[in-house]
C-alpha cells in the first residue's frame, strides 16, 4: 500500500504503522510455531520411546547388573521355552528400557528403596493396651 508522505509527521506515522505491523507479524509467527510444536508433540514422544527401546546409556556397573538380572530373569525362566528370536529380542529391549528408566529416575528409585527398607526393618511399637 502506497501512502503519500508529504510531511515529517506523515513519515513518523508510516514508520509507526510499519513497526506495529512487523510486531504483529512476529507474534503471529511465534503462535504458528507454537502450534506446530504442539502438533509434533506425539511424534516427539514416539521418538523418545523408540530411543529408550533401541539405545542404552553408557556402560557402567549398574548397566551390567541390570543386564545380568534381565538375562537371568527372562532367558532362563520366562523365555525358557521360547524360540531363538524372542530370546534374542525381548531381553535386549527390556534391558535398554530398564537401564534408561534407571538413569532418568535414579534418585527417586533410591529414595523409594530406602523408604521401603526403613519401613521393612523398623520394629513395630507396641501400644499401651497390649
Amino acid at each position: 500500500m502506497k501512502n503519500n508522505i508529504q510531511s515529517l509527521d506523515d513519515l513518523k506515522a508510516e514508520r509507526a504503522r510499519l513497526n506495529n505491523q512487523m510486531q504483529l507479524s512476529k507474534i503471529s509467527m511465534r503462535n504458528e510455531i507454537a502450534a506446530i510444536k504442539e502438533e509434533l508433540n506425539p511424534a516427539r514422544q514416539a521418538v523418545g520411546v523408540l530411543n529408550n527401546v533401541l539405545t542404552s546409556p553408557k556402560k557402567g556397573l549398574l548397566n551390567i547388573g541390570i543386564g545380568l538380572g534381565v538375562d537371568i530373569l527372562l532367558r532362563r525362566t520366562l523365555l525358557a521355552r521360547a524360540g531363538w528370536l524372542p530370546k534374542l529380542v525381548v531381553p535386549f529391549v527390556i534391558r535398554n528400557v530398564a537401564t534408561n528408566m534407571v538413569h532418568k529416575n535414579g534418585k527417586s528409585i533410591v529414595e523409594k528403596g530406602l523408604i521401603w527398607l526403613k519401613n521393612a526393618t523398623e520394629k513395630p511399637t507396641l501400644s499401651a493396651k497390649e
